[in-house]
């Protein structure tokens, strides 16, 4: 009866321990497991408003609330980028050189070398000049070199705009633009993606956006009593029981 009561004992404090093991490494397991699938949810997040953002900067400060319309433009749109070469030096800035100005200086000089070769006689001679006059301007102030005929051999001084994709622009070929929809780890679930405006004081209109989904659209599986306490943590704060995103940040941060 003894050994009978020893192993029944034994028994019992290998189960209590079980009990204790588990009780608390659950919560570290689902806080870990809840990490990664956070990670991923965020960073799907962050890709939505980078993609939002661009297409507020070339839509008249609007967003859009459709995920056809953002992937498309995702796949198809182009992003403008300024392609420098040189920097105006201390005794150009003192001169009273500035990037406008020597960009002005170019676009005349290019004016008027394409209404010399429109014109005839005279004024297409005239027209000429000026364009040499002010593309030796240039060069005398560095900005350029000439060529024995006093055409431009090279832009030491240049502000180009150069059009490149957005996908290339914004993810370097990092996301499949189709998923971008879907919630990761949510089993097909996808974001919610809402859009509003607002009329400002002064009168002019401030577009907004919001991607967002529930906590309990990407935490299935996990620790079914932890997910109902997260959730009802954040509603007993009133605050939105998921990850959410807008033009401004988002709910982590």
């Amino acid at each position: 009866m003894k050994k009978f009561i020893n192993i029944l004992l034994g028994l019992c404090i290998i189960g209590l321990a079980y009990i204790f093991y588990g009780s608390i490494m659950g919560p570290i397991r689902f806080e870990r497991e809840k990490k990664i699938r956070d990670n991923a949810v965020i960073t799907r997040l962050l890709d939505i408003k980078d993609a939002q953002s661009e297409y507020h900067n070339q839509h008249d400060g609007m967003y859009t609330e459709n995920f056809d319309t953002l992937i498309n433009f995702i796949k198809t749109g182009k992003v403008p980028i300024i392609k420098k070469t040189g920097e105006l030096s201390d005794d150009q800035m003192e001169a009273d050189w500035t990037e406008l100005k020597v960009l002005s200086l170019y676009q005349e000089a290019k004016a008027a070398e394409a209404a010399a070769k429109s014109l005839t006689g005279s004024r297409a001679t005239r027209k000429a000049q000026e364009a040499k006059d002010m593309w030796k301007e240039a060069a005398d102030a560095g900005f350029v070199t000439l060529n024995d005929d006093g055409s431009v051999k090279e832009f030491i001084f240049s502000r180009d705009t150069v059009w490149i994709d957005v996908m290339d622009s914004l993810y370097h070929g990092r996301i499949n633009p189709d998923s971008l929809r879907f919630v990761p780890y949510g089993n097909g679930k996808q974001f919610e993606m809402e859009t509003s405006c607002d009329t400002t004081k002064s009168g002019s209109l401030q577009y907004s956006f919001s991607a967002q989904t529930l906590f309990k659209n990407y935490l299935e599986g996990l620790d079914a009593q932890e997910v109902f306490n997260l959730i009802d943590d954040r509603q007993k704060r009133g605050l939105y029981e998921g990850m959410r995103v807008d033009n401004n940040s988002g709910n982590w941060e």
